[in-house]
């Protein structure tokens, strides 16, 4: 399994204007709910979103990034950095 700073290290990649890890960009587990959950406040406004851990697997273990870039980009758009496509 992977961690926190994996994921905001991927995330970082995908959206360089995300922030820092740990300040702008805050990553943690739900076990509950078997998910990663993506807190920033880098943005005009403060969200947070949940990744599947498959989709968190796939992206970190065989660089299939489409559910963790389509989740984070809606993230971003709804928070006010961007469509999520730029």
């Amino acid at each position: 399994m992977f961690n926190s700073n994996d994921v905001c290290s991927r995330i970082r990649n995908l959206y360089p204007d995300s922030g820092e890890c740990g300040k702008d960009l805050r990553i943690t587990y739900d076990k509950d709910e078997h998910a990663w959950v993506v807190e920033a406040s880098g943005w005009k406004r403060t969200l947070k979103t949940y990744v599947d851990e498959a989709d968190v697997d796939a992206c970190l273990s065989r660089g299939q990034c489409v559910g963790l870039s389509f989740q984070v980009g809606q993230l971003r758009a709804n928070a006010g950095g961007g469509t999520q496509f730029d």
